[in-house]
């Protein structure tokens, strides 16, 4: 039996979905925007809050010195998560929302600049 952990989003990730909502909402319409996004968080929470270690170690993370931080990737959306795992507070918290052909070291270097 596994045990449930909750989930907590930074600004950084709420920042980076809303951006992709605004990109998509151009491309797709509003709605269509809301219904891949919502399909892509429900997945992630799905899976993660009952097994946050299922995922990957995300490999882009451990070359600049990040060890700790998943990689959840939707290949279907194109979209990932990276995420961190508290073991002692039994939460994950969600750092960075990217597509799957976004650089996470550039996406670091954008948000920790602003």
């Amino acid at each position: 039996m596994t045990s449930t952990v909750s989930i907590e989003y930074t600004d950084t990730f709420r920042k980076q979905l809303y951006n992709r909502f605004q990109y998509l909402a151009r491309q797709l319409g509003e709605k269509a925007a809301h219904e891949l996004l919502t399909g892509f968080l429900d997945s992630f929470e799905n899976r993660i809050a009952s097994h946050p270690k299922s995922s990957p170690l995300c490999l882009e993370a451990t070359d600049i010195g990040l060890e700790s931080y998943h990689d959840f990737i939707d290949s279907k959306r194109q979209l990932r998560a990276v995420y961190r795992i508290a073991d002692a507070d039994k939460k994950v918290y969600g750092l960075l929302f990217l597509s799957t052909r976004q650089s996470i070291r550039e996406a670091l270097i954008q948000y920790c600049l602003q």
